[in-house]
């Protein structure tokens, strides 16, 4: 007996399934895709995920110099409660920051991002928005973009997926200390097993 083919807008399809979760991300280099134009998925139930990176910020104006790490911590979390964002937890990895935050409403996003990512590349680079590039010709004279692309963000849809992202940043946050990403995840698995163990 033939069978019929499967329907494309079957809910087994792993195509499909895909690009349900794909919904729930936009930025970074997503941008370049057609997934990743439209408007940006925002939630205040569920918690995000959001990456800033830029490839300017190493040697003098990296985010961990010992001048700028503690002012990048101190201007998320400044921006954080002034815009009714709560921050859970943060990974400053030099040349990008992963952020666990949840939103207070779906107006405070925009406010905290701006603010925070201006504020952040006026520190590092002491420079305005406004200047120009001093590394380029005067004919061609540019603003400068610190940040690579938009900020990518990525809504945490499931308890699953919030244990991993808190193993995640804690393995950005110790290969930013200077571990490499084999001792990163072996630290890791003690702090499970001894979070594992009865009191």
């Amino acid at each position: 007996m033939r069978k019929n083919p499967p329907k494309r807008n079957s809910p087994r399809s792993p195509q499909l399934a895909m690009l349900k979760r794909e919904k729930s991300a936009y930025g970074g280099e997503l941008r370049k895709t057609r997934a990743g134009r439209g408007a940006r998925p925002l939630a205040t139930r569920q918690t995000m995920h959001l990456v800033l990176r830029s490839s300017l910020a190493k040697g003098e104006w990296s985010l961990r110099h010992t001048r700028h790490r503690r002012r990048v911590t101190n201007i998320v979390l400044r921006f954080a409660r002034t815009n009714g964002v709560r921050v859970l937890s943060m990974a400053n990895v030099g040349n990008h920051l992963h952020l666990h935050i949840k939103l207070g409403n779906r107006f405070a996003y925009a406010r905290f991002i701006r603010a925070i990512t201006g504020a952040i590349a006026q520190a590092v680079t002491g420079r305005t928005r406004w200047q120009t590039d001093s590394n380029v010709s005067s004919n061609s004279r540019e603003r400068l973009r610190f940040w690579d692309h938009r900020p990518f963000t990525r809504i945490v849809e499931s308890w699953r997926a919030v244990l991993g992202l808190r193993d995640y940043i804690r393995l950005n946050q110790l290969e930013g200390n200077g571990a490499n990403r084999r001792e990163a995840r072996a630290w890791i698995e003690i702090e499970k097993s001894l979070r594992e163990m009865p009191d």
